[in-house]
Formats: C-alpha cells, structure tokens, sequence
C-alpha cells in the first residue's frame, strides 16, 4: 500500500471520528473513493462500509437511508471477497443488511435479515470483540427484533448482550439495546441498572456521538420508568 493511500487512510478515520458533524463522513466517503478505483481494496472497502452504515443510520429519509445502505452492502462485499477470513468486512455487511432490511420491500427484508444474522454469526466467531464487541451487539439486536419464525429468541438476545458487555463493558449502545430488552421482560430493576451504567460512565472520544446520544435516551427512559 502506497504512502498516499495510507495518508488518506488516516484521514478518513480522523474524520469518521468526528462524526458528530455528519458532513465529516460524507468527506471521508469522498476522500477514500478519490484513491480507489473500485475493483476492491480492503482497508478502503470496509472503512466506506462503515462511513455508509453511518449516514444510512442518521439520513432523515428512508430512500436516502436505504440507498447509503445498498452501498454500505456493495463496499463491504468488495471487503469479504479481498479478505474471506477478517472481521471487519463481515461486521459492516452484516450491520448493512440489518438496517436495510427496515426499509425495503417484505420480501426484500427477510432476505436482508435473514443473510445480515448469517453474516453476523460468521463475524462473532472470527472476532467478537472487534468494534467494542460489535459482532455480538449487533447480533443480540437482530435476535432481540427478529420475530421467532426468522430466528428471533430473547434469551439468545440476553446471552449476546451480556457477553458483549463483559468483553466491552463501557460500550453504551449495547447497554441501551440490553435495557430495552430488560424493559420487555419485565425487569425494570435491571433496566435502570443498565441506564445508570450509562450516564455513569467514562468518556471515551472515539465514541463521543454514541456515548452523547445514549445519554439523553439513558435519561429518557429512565423517566418513562419513574412515571
């Protein structure tokens, strides 16, 4: 890999890290397409996944949502088939997929998710710590959602969850996920447990706009319980 491309490299996660001004993604997607020409480069490829899976998640629209998805799915199979065997590629098509199968057609949807859990539990099994235990986060979230028919089961969720919590402990999107799953159950005691850990915890600035942004549905949700 050339010097220049490392650079831009280098750039683009300086930007991702920054993105709580969403205009700093949109420029890292920019820079890393400036240096690719497409036919597939790993550590491009998975960092646009991960840039796609971003805007998706914070675009306004479903039609723009879904279409930084369908790239996010695109890139990151472009990352696989570089690398069969690493975890990043695997983890930003499955969390891809799962997203995207909230916004396309019912048939399209059970396809996406159906192949995003798939994914998922190829990406536990080679790295489940990666991204603050991304793989088993995102796996819990799927099983916590998906009905029982599509291979949904809250315990399995439960056991995804707390497994990602031991590895990550100070991850505060796995502790929302974990309190609505609590919520559901009837465990509000173990909820609020969870809520506190968030508003209590550390802050880390790799992980500003996640950890801002579960503090006000920490606080939230905390309240719905008091009332």
């Amino acid at each position: 890999m050339g010097g220049s491309i490392q650079e831009t490299i280098s750039q683009a996660d300086e930007l991702y890290s920054k993105r709580q001004r969403r205009e700093n993604v949109r420029a890292s997607v920019d820079i890393l397409r400036h240096v690719t020409d497409g036919t597939g480069n790993f550590d491009i490829d998975w960092r646009l996944g991960r840039a796609f899976f971003f805007l998706g998640q914070e675009a306004a629209g479903r039609d723009l949502s879904h279409s930084y998805h369908l790239q996010g799915i695109e890139v990151s199979e472009r990352a696989v088939g570089v690398k069969p065997g690493s975890v990043e590629g695997h983890f930003w098509l499955g969390v891809n997929l799962a997203l995207c199968a909230r916004l396309g057609s019912p048939i399209a949807a059970i396809r996406h998710a159906l192949r995003a859990k798939r994914v998922l539990e190829g990406a536990v099994r080679i790295n489940s710590a990666y991204h603050a235990a991304g793989p088993l986060r995102a796996l819990g979230r799927m099983e916590h959602k998906l009905p029982f028919w599509l291979g949904g089961s809250r315990s399995c969720a439960q056991a995804s969850y707390e497994e990602a919590i031991a590895i990550a402990p100070e991850n505060t999107v796995t502790r929302v996920y974990f309190a609505e799953l609590l919520l559901e159950l009837g465990e509000q005691n173990q909820a609020r447990s969870q809520l506190k850990s968030i508003l209590n915890g550390p802050h880390d600035p790799q992980w500003a706009f996640e950890i801002e942004r579960d503090r006000r549905i920490a606080k939230e949700m905390l309240t719905r319980i008091q009332s």
